[in-house]
């Protein structure tokens, strides 16, 4: 079109965007004769879409979110109805949520020791945990996310059947392992630990793979008696709560040569911990499992439901001697008040 010629104001075009008719040219670029869009009539608004689009800009819907829950969360749980509250306890990649995620993965295929799926509320927190160890992910190896440094997130479940009854609900603590590793070198940290407080049972995780490690095993036994000494020496634990002790990662010690000696480290921690221990607890338990195995000597869950089974059964408060306490590892625990003399008449 030569510089200066008008537009003929009648020239019209069927796609709303082209300018067709003010600069004489095609918005995608075709000449105007071969242009299909070009000289017909732009067709009227679909008016369903129309009003859709207006009902959905004047109308806001809140949903119940799905992730992660806080400690005030589960006071309302608790509230509301039958609930165990579990803190899972142990150092970094000890396989803490690895744990949590293959016990909501059991649930995927249907009752687990009899117990059934209700609902959740943190149903997004559950699936963006177990994305990275599904096939899905596209990762050779199954992998779970360490737990971010702060507060303690719990997740949850509405069970039932089985020992769970007809209806009960779990929530699961996950914090981060440097948390509780730190609560061995300074015992005053654990006093923020909801999640213990509220327990009614406490799992301490044994990583399997440092039990191989000739340079490892020892500080491992260390570190785990010192963090529950941590929690008791707080005043943390009472004797309602069970403790489960928990050997993770059993796949990598059935395969490893040194499977024979794992297993008696583990033996003697259990030993170690029921005598220092044993007086505080309702209950103190082994158990193994392969949460997310890296190879395919076990299956993925293997030992979890009978963890859960001891999760969800009541806890019976021991009959404790008290006057005869346990011979604590620190000094300072096996402190006992001296009774102040009477004053003078």
């Amino acid at each position: 079109m030569a510089d200066g010629e008008e537009v003929d104001d009648r020239v019209q075009c069927a796609n709303a965007d082209c300018r067709v008719a003010e600069d004489g040219k095609c918005v995608e670029g075709f000449e105007l004769v071969s242009c299909p869009h070009y000289g017909r009539a732009a067709a009227e608004p679909d008016q369903a879409a129309v009003d859709s689009d207006e009902l959905e800009a004047t109308i806001a819907i809140g949903l119940p979110g799905a992730d992660t829950l806080t400690p005030d969360d589960v006071s309302h749980l608790l509230r509301a109805g039958e609930t165990r509250v579990i803190a899972v306890i142990g150092p970094s990649d000890a396989g803490k949520t690895s744990l949590i995620a293959s016990l909501y993965d059991l649930f995927q295929d249907g009752p687990v020791a009899g117990v059934g799926f209700a609902r959740s509320r943190t149903l997004h927190a559950f699936e963006r945990t177990c994305h990275d160890a599904r096939t899905a992910s596209r990762r050779g190896v199954p992998h779970v996310s360490r737990t971010p440094r702060g507060n303690v997130r719990f997740y949850h479940l509405d069970l039932t059947g089985g020992v769970a009854g007809e209806a009960l609900a779990l929530a699961l603590g996950d914090r981060a392992g440097e948390e509780y590793r730190g609560a061995a070198d300074d015992p005053s940290i654990s006093r923020s630990f909801a999640e213990v407080r509220s327990a009614d049972s406490l799992t301490l995780l044994v990583d399997g793979e440092r039990l191989l490690d000739a340079g490892a095993r020892h500080n491992l036994r260390n570190e785990l008696t010192l963090i529950l000494q941590a929690l008791v020496d707080e005043g943390s634990v009472n004797a309602r709560q069970r403790l489960a002790v928990v050997l993770t990662k059993l796949d990598a010690v059935q395969t490893a040569a040194e499977a024979a000696r794992a297993e008696a480290d583990f033996q003697s921690l259990l030993a170690q911990l029921r005598r220092l221990f044993g007086a505080l607890f309702a209950d103190i338990c082994p158990f193994r499992v392969a949460a997310s195995p890296k190879t395919d000597a076990l299956p993925r869950g293997t030992g979890v439901s009978e963890l859960m089974t001891f999760w969800l059964e009541p806890s019976i408060a021991p009959v404790a001697n008290r006057a005869n306490p346990p011979n604590y590892a620190r000094a300072f625990a096996r402190l006992r008040p001296v009774a102040e003399p009477e004053a003078e008449a």
